[in-house]
């Protein structure tokens, strides 16, 4: 185990499954409306092409960066101090890796919401499941997982050791 004997694998459950209901059950939800919608014949707000490309564009380049930032922030804040005292060690990173986590699916999930809103201003279906697609790459690279987990338990714990608390 580890100095603090923390079972790692079970505190990655929790977040683990709130990931994946942000992240796969939402984006399908989106993508059944949406594929309803579509096979009804609902129209939305008609915008010109041009307007509509250079929104799309936009959207993808917000897409990229939230990618970037979901994966950045996962480096950068799983690393800081999350625990407040010695004793509520395993209780502090179970929340600290939920919190967190939850943060980095919410960079995620945010890409499926940009397909549908670009979808509602006239977009078509394709294009938002290539926004959805991109929402499961990010999920994909913010995930935790058991090796990442145990380099954020080293430096909580070495946190600790040195005095830094949250």
């Amino acid at each position: 185990m580890n100095k603090y004997n923390v079972d790692l694998t079970r505190l990655m459950v929790k977040p683990l499954y709130f990931g994946l209901l942000m992240n796969i059950f939402v984006p399908v939800l989106i993508l059944g409306l949406a594929y309803y919608l579509d096979r009804s014949g609902q129209s939305f707000s008609e915008m010109t092409l041009s307007e509509l490309n250079i929104f799309f564009w936009a959207l993808i380049i917000v897409s990229v960066a939230d990618i970037a930032a979901g994966y950045y922030f996962m480096r950068k804040r799983f690393f800081a101090p999350m625990i407040r005292s010695k004793e509520t060690f395993e209780d502090d990173l179970a929340k600290g890796i939920f919190t967190n986590s939850i943060i980095c699916f919410s960079f995620s999930m945010a890409i499926a919401i940009y397909g549908l809103v670009f979808y509602f201003l006239g977009g078509k279906f394709m294009e938002l499941l290539f926004f959805v697609f991109l929402s499961f790459i990010s999920f994909q690279l913010v995930r935790p997982r058991l090796g990442f987990m145990e380099k954020v338990l080293v430096a909580q714990e070495k946190h600790v050791e040195e005095g830094r608390f949250l």
